[in-house]
């Protein structure tokens, strides 16, 4: 079975997401409100969320990382703006 993207081109196999979907959302709207990478990692941090692998403690690579990713680039094609 191909899995597609939302423009019906076929998805490459890659590594599945290893963070959830709230926490994706989470971020996205953070971003989207203008926070800097380093604000997020403060409100995450603040917050007392733990990384996606597990570290109590985000760094601004993570944000970027995450941002990045072919993943959360869809749900926010999925969504747009909040």
């Amino acid at each position: 079975m191909t899995t597609t993207t939302m423009t019906g081109q076929p998805r490459r196999p890659g590594r599945p997401p290893c963070c959830s979907r709230e926490l994706a959302i989470l971020i996205i709207k953070l971003h989207q409100r203008g926070l800097s990478y380093a604000r997020i990692c403060t409100e995450l941090n603040a917050a007392q969320i733990p990384t996606p692998l597990g570290s109590p403690t985000w760094q601004k690579s993570h944000v970027d990382r995450l941002l990045h990713t072919r993943w959360v680039k869809e749900i926010i094609e999925e969504f747009g703006t909040w």
